[in-house]
């Protein structure tokens, strides 16, 4: 074993670990807020379903559809903005046949 470079190793170990400790952090974190959307969009679907708040039914009707950017997104939400009272437009309800 060299006498160079003995404590570089030790170094490099070291923030080994700490990149490590930092990803771990970072799942936690990305797994908390993955749970806060869930709670909430299950409050808002709740609030949907008993129509418990005055305009949320028409304001989502009208508006979740041009939220969403990705068409395979508007695909999915459209039986549920259908459910909710709204329309869907031709070009925005391209339903794949695959799924």
């Amino acid at each position: 074993m060299s006498l160079l470079g003995g404590s570089d190793l030790k170094e490099q170990q070291k923030i080994n670990e700490l990149e490590l400790k930092i990803n771990r952090e970072k799942q936690k974190l990305d797994k908390k807020l993955t749970r806060q959307k869930i709670l909430l969009g299950a409050f808002l679907v709740d609030a949907l379903e008993n129509d418990s708040v005055d305009g949320l039914r028409e304001y989502t009707a009208d508006n979740l559809l041009d939220f969403l950017s990705r068409q395979g997104d508007k695909d999915l939400m459209a039986d549920f903005v259908k459910g909710v009272g709204g329309s869907v437009s031709p070009s925005e309800n391209h339903n794949n046949v695959n799924e």
